[in-house]
């Protein structure tokens, strides 16, 4: 059973079949300030958003939910994600998706590459999420008004897709316990 204290995150997951109920409640959890933690929250239409990993933060608790990490693919963004990942393995958490927010229309960097070939097998699914410059033009909490490009929907069909299988994992270990 999880530990509940100042850093808990509501009722603990019911033990139900229906996965329609909380699948999307997908907890987003940034590895960086600036990491698009709201504005991938505000997408996947959850409520559960945990800003910015800080050291002094404790325990984070998702009480069987999904965790998605965000960072940006820029080599300061990568190097956190992988240390956030080596806490969140020492809690004995796996993210069920590491999302890669492109900084920018370039080429992701050949050390951010070499970093993230590294850490993918340690997380449920590495998902890359795509620069679209018109979400630069409004606030975080309206990147659902912004119509997103090809590209950046099928990323958040893989976002969907790593959360609603880390779900039913979740589940099954519950019946199973």
């Amino acid at each position: 059973m999880a530990k509940r204290g100042p850093e808990a995150i509501g009722p603990e997951v019911p033990r139900t079949d229906d996965l329609t109920d909380w699948r999307e409640e997908t907890v987003v959890l940034g590895c960086h300030g600036g990491a698009g933690t709201t504005t991938l929250r505000v997408l996947l239409k959850t409520p559960w958003d945990l800003g910015a990993y800080d050291a002094e933060r404790g325990e984070i608790g998702t009480f069987g939910r999904p965790l998605v990490l965000t960072c940006r693919d820029s080599v300061a963004g990568t190097a956190r994600a992988a240390e956030v990942i080596n806490v969140l393995e020492r809690n004995g958490l796996r993210p069920a998706a590491l999302v890669v927010v492109a900084d920018g229309s370039g080429p992701e960097p050949s050390e951010s590459r070499a970093r993230l070939r590294l850490v993918r097998d340690r997380v449920g699914h590495l998902v890359r999420f795509p620069f679209v410059p018109s979400l630069r033009y409004v606030d975080a909490v309206d990147a659902d008004r912004v119509k997103l490009p090809a590209k950046a929907r099928r990323a958040l069909e893989e976002i969907r897709k790593a959360c609603l299988s880390a779900a039913t994992e979740t589940l099954s270990q519950q019946g199973a316990g």
